[in-house]
């Protein structure tokens, strides 16, 4: 399995909730739909009024993790409306090839 990672800064709680909003309506169904995806989550950690987030995916392989590819392979894809959102993010994304699993990722 492999785990497709991006982080980004929202500025506060407010812009969080409607990223996560626009995650949970338009892109984690699209991507929900695409051949070899496993699930995707949006993580938070508050720090003072900053909402550092992590939004992974997880894909059945390497090549169906490069689905959103547009440029390079490792090449965040951050529509302008979500840019104009954020107060920061990476410009690129992270894979990582899972090596162990226990729980709901092991099919237990």
């Amino acid at each position: 399995m492999i785990i497709r990672w991006w982080r980004a800064v929202a500025g506060s709680q407010e812009v969080l909730q409607h990223y996560a909003d626009h995650l949970d309506r338009t892109t984690f169904k699209e991507m929900a739909a695409l051949p070899s995806h496993l699930g995707a989550s949006l993580a938070v950690k508050v720090n003072g009024t900053d909402c550092e987030l992590v939004v992974t995916s997880l894909w059945s392989d390497l090549g169906s993790a490069g689905h959103f590819e547009q440029g390079a392979f490792d090449d965040a894809v951050v529509k302008p409306s979500t840019q104009k959102l954020l107060k920061s993010f990476d410009l690129k994304v992270e894979y990582f090839e899972t090596l162990v699993t226990t729980g709901i990722l092991k099919g237990e």
